[in-house]
């Protein structure tokens, strides 16, 4: 399977869940894998700031 194929159906099966992309990111950003998708990238990102104040706010 080509990585256009595969991109393809990942778009596909995202646009059938959306919750599909908070998982996804949520598995990028505990295996620390990149992306190529921006939306992926940012919920990631906030992901990581989130549990860090939860963390932070929970020790205090």
């Amino acid at each position: 399977m080509s990585d256009e194929e595969r991109d393809r159906l990942k778009a596909k099966e995202l646009r059938k869940n959306p919750g599909g992309t908070l998982n996804n990111a949520w598995a990028q950003a505990h295996s620390g894998a990149p992306s190529s998708g921006c939306l992926i990238n940012i919920i990631s990102v906030l992901l990581i700031v989130g549990i860090m104040l939860v963390a932070r706010a929970c020790s205090n």
